[in-house]
């Protein structure tokens, strides 16, 4: 099934399973996004809290970059196709805000296109993982059959699968 939300389950599933694993608060996810001012037009949300950080810290931004690819890769993971976020129109606000993040500490453009190529790599590897893709799969369909996740509701299926 490749229904635009099933699809987009599955894409904010994969943002939340990986900022989770990587110490992020899942605090909401939702199929369908709400109107806003500041944040262009999406299928879904998920909501991450990362804590009390240093936004200069490198490896904050790498945990971001991180959490924002993994959408992308899990939908294309889902699709059976090879990840590439950078050339998919409904991706293009994640891949956006992945290469502004990558900038701010990669200044040579054709690192940060190399950078985010291997955390492609990485995140397809680990997400076929079978942990994180059977905590995918089941967050997918819990945003499905209710679509609208709160932080109680995310955390009983991510510490479930994932511990």
């Amino acid at each position: 099934m490749n229904d635009d939300e099933t699809l987009t389950a599955y894409h904010e599933a994969g943002h939340a399973v990986v900022a989770y694993v990587l110490g992020g608060d899942v605090r909401s996810m939702q199929l369908g996004g709400e109107a806003d001012d500041w944040l262009p037009d999406r299928f879904g949300e998920c909501r991450i809290a990362w804590g009390r950080v240093d936004p200069e810290s490198d490896w904050q931004r790498q945990r971001e970059v991180l959490a924002i690819l993994a959408g992308p890769v899990a939908e294309m993971v889902y699709r059976g196709e090879r990840p590439s976020p950078g050339q998919y129109g409904p991706w293009n606000d994640d891949w956006t805000r992945a290469m502004a993040i990558c900038e701010s500490f990669v200044p040579d453009p054709q690192q940060q296109l190399k950078l985010l190529e291997q955390t492609i790599e990485y995140l397809t590897k680990h997400l076929k993982s079978e942990c994180c893709w059977a905590a995918v799969a089941a967050l997918a369909d819990e945003l499905l059959a209710h679509e609208t996740l709160d932080d109680d509701q995310t955390s009983n299926v991510l510490s479930f699968w994932l511990g």
